[in-house]
């Protein structure tokens, strides 16, 4: 609790701290400010990300299934295209042809490059595949791990923060705890008393700059303003609303060091963990309330000022009067002393009814104020109760998402490459089946070429030779005579 002499003495240098104090607080609700939302943006774009990571990971693979599909087809309709141009060059009329070295061979030939070359576009494609799936999972991994770094390095950045605002926080706090300790040991501020100067009702007096005596009579009551009671001002604002209150060392020494353990019981209480944010807005209200106390503070002091320089005025007046009203102080001393003595005994039945009945309000002030931190406190542990359930939620809907997600996309793997093995299996059951086709055919062409060799003879067969190659000139004749 500050002093009313340290008040006075040092209103301008507190307006300029808590000035500082506010942008200080701006600075840092704006960073903070900043800093959500950045991590909101960061949130949406891994959103994004993985949502559109998963949409063209099944449109590549709807494509390559789709090109795998269309290759086959393409492969095999190239197979019967093929087998369907083989098929009649490989056909022998009835009759004996010549073993010609170089027709079994080629066939061979073209037969095991086309089937080189099946195999060799298969495994293409598998591998073109399977390194687009890599690389594919090595992005993901990249993206994920630069997304980690991006929040761990975020996390630094606010944790640095956070602590040297607490660490400014806590000079703050031990500065005001050496404060309050040092002014336990300074009495209370004694307050003034009003000079009081009678004289006869007969003279004429100077309504502006007469005394006023109090007297008892019916006067309206006023509608009191609303009161504003922070931690430490609770005696400070019942001294100021009766200023003319005489209280004993005793008692005020006592009421002080009351208010003073209450004060660090609040400030202990305070200290206990609570959400950042909480703690900011707290700090930021406190000092608000102090900055306004403080101007109306500075407000009162110019007041008093005003006020201390017309009772200088009065008091010069009055000592001109007096110069001239000697006879009527003289006359009015028996009386002065008289009424002295009466008031004397008179306030002195009244310091102690005063003196309990504020005791007794400033303990049930201070009851009161218990009673409306502990309600305080009870809803704040309501609220981060609250807030806690709601952030485990939150954690969980997002763990279940991913999960999900990620459980589709491995079925949708599995499925692909058992796609992927059921195709090469169909393949390889393919080129089976062509290969003992071909070779059944082959053979059964060989088989015919050494029965028709053995039965005829090589005249014959030299002489039908001769007599087709005869024929085969006058074909050629006739068809160039005819187009000539």
């Amino acid at each position: 609790v500050f002093c009313f002499n340290r008040y006075e003495s040092s209103t301008t240098d507190s307006l300029e701290e808590s000035l500082s104090h506010r942008k200080t607080e701006k600075l840092s609700e704006q960073e903070l400010h900043e800093v959500s939302e950045k991590l909101s943006r960061r949130l949406n774009e891994l959103d994004l990300m993985l949502k559109s990571a998963l949409g063209g990971h099944t449109r590549e693979e709807l494509t390559d299934e789709d090109n795998l599909s269309q290759h086959s087809d393409s492969v095999m309709d190239y197979r019967r295209r093929k087998a369907e141009r083989d098929i009649p060059h490989l056909k022998y009329p009835g009759r004996p042809r010549s073993l010609s070295p170089s027709s079994p061979s080629s066939q061979h030939q073209l037969f095991s490059e086309l089937e080189d070359k099946l195999r060799s576009n298969g495994t293409g494609q598998i591998r073109k595949m399977r390194s687009q799936l890599q690389k594919e999972r090595d992005e993901r991994t990249k993206k994920a791990k630069m997304v980690a770094k991006a929040y761990e390095d975020e996390l630094r950045i606010y944790e640095a923060r956070e602590r040297l605002r607490l660490s400014r926080l806590r000079e703050v706090i031990k500065e005001t705890e050496q404060e309050y300790k040092e002014n336990i040991f300074k009495e209370p501020p004694k307050m003034p008393r009003p000079v009081k100067v009678y004289s006869r009702k007969t003279t004429p007096r100077n309504p502006k700059y007469s005394q006023w005596i109090p007297k008892r009579g019916t006067v309206k009551p006023k509608k009191a303003a609303p009161m504003k009671v922070r931690d430490n001002d609770l005696l400070f604002q019942l001294l100021e609303e009766f200023p003319h209150l005489h209280i004993s060392h005793q008692t005020m020494n006592k009421m002080w060091q009351q208010q003073l353990a209450q004060t660090e019981q609040l400030h202990a209480a305070s200290g206990r963990t609570r959400p950042k944010l909480q703690n900011e807005v707290q700090q930021a209200l406190k000092k608000h309330e102090l900055l306004v106390a403080i101007i109306k503070k500075d407000q009162e002091h110019n007041k008093r000022l005003q006020e201390f320089k017309q009772r200088i005025c009065r008091q010069k007046w009055a000592q001109n009067k007096v110069r001239e009203k000697r006879q009527q102080i003289a006359r009015a001393r028996k009386y002065y002393e008289d009424y002295r003595v009466q008031l004397r005994a008179k306030m002195m039945r009244a310091r102690t009814r005063e003196e309990r009945i504020f005791k007794h309000l400033f303990e049930e002030g201070l009851e009161i104020q218990k009673q409306r931190l502990k309600d305080l406190r009870a809803y704040a542990q309501e609220k981060r109760a609250e807030q806690r359930r709601e952030h485990q939620n939150e954690l969980e809907s997002m763990e279940n998402y991913y999960k999900d997600q990620f459980s589709m996309l491995a079925e949708a793997l599995s499925r692909e490459r058992q796609e992927i093995q059921t195709r090469e299996k169909t393949q390889a059951q393919a080129l089976q089946k062509a290969k003992r086709e071909l070779r059944s055919r082959m053979e059964k062409e060989i088989q015919q070429l050494q029965a028709a060799i053995m039965q005829n003879d090589d005249d014959t067969f030299f002489q039908e030779l001769e007599a087709e190659r005869l024929k085969s000139r006058l074909q050629m004749a006739s068809f160039q005579y005819s187009k000539s």
